[in-house]
């Protein structure tokens, strides 16, 4: 038999929580009927909720609407419950605990890798050839050798010779007139040969003393002059 009863319910009092007087704003005046006939099952078991004095709780129907207490049926479940009375809180399961700020870990710098250095080019050598002149005794007459520093060259395109002022010019013929050894290493050797001579318009007795032919040595790259005097 339901007993129809005038309460003061504050959340607290619904929940069967034992928190005081309170102020008037806080507290509702409704009434509510106890529903002793309700029956509760806990896991297939009649269970009949208790307050912390032993005594039994009956459910309370309120506006169509069953109530439980609360701390009797969070504690049959496992569930810890308390009453916070300066902020008329219940509090089901653990208080919240605020986060403690996420320490970061130091950022560990990795080890700067040296870099391997860069081999600076070498200087590519000049194209140069060595002597730039000699002297060709017109009585005993010898081959000549000039030695050649290749630079961005690689061979020599043509030799061709001039003399008294432009007026007698000539071509030499590789393998007749002249010969390049190369020697491997960026440098040769350019053998200038007495049959050169040969091709002046007369014997190389009859030329005069101090007569000067000048060779203009063409290579792929770049081009040197060198000069043969004629002397006794």
């Amino acid at each position: 038999m339901k007993k129809k009863w005038i309460l003061m319910l504050a959340v607290v009092m619904l929940f069967a929580f034992t928190a005081g007087v309170v102020a008037a704003p806080a507290v509702q005046e409704i009434t509510a009927n106890l529903a002793t006939d309700i029956k509760i099952t806990l896991n297939g078991n009649a269970w009949t909720p208790k307050d912390a004095d032993g005594s039994t709780m009956a459910p309370i129907v309120y506006n169509g609407r069953t109530y439980l207490p609360v701390r009797a049926i969070g504690e049959a479940l496992g569930v810890k419950v308390d009453w916070k009375q300066d902020t008329r809180t219940v509090i089901l399961g653990e208080a919240a605990v605020k986060p403690e700020p996420k320490k970061e870990d130091p950022v560990k710098e990795e080890p700067k890798k040296e870099e391997p250095k860069k081999e600076e080019p070498k200087p590519t050598a000049e194209l140069a050839i060595s002597p730039t002149s000699f002297d060709y005794n017109k009585n005993a007459g010898a081959d000549g050798d000039i030695a050649i520093t290749w630079g961005s060259a690689t061979k020599i395109t043509g030799i061709t010779g001039s003399a008294m002022g432009g007026a007698l010019k000539i071509n030499l013929v590789e393998g007749t007139h002249y010969v390049v050894k190369d020697n491997g290493d960026g440098t040769a050797v350019l053998t200038v040969k007495t049959e050169l001579t040969s091709l002046l318009p007369v014997p190389i007795t009859m030329v005069p003393d101090g007569t000067e032919l000048t060779l203009n040595i063409k290579f792929d790259k770049g081009e040197k002059n060198f000069i043969i005097k004629v002397v006794s």
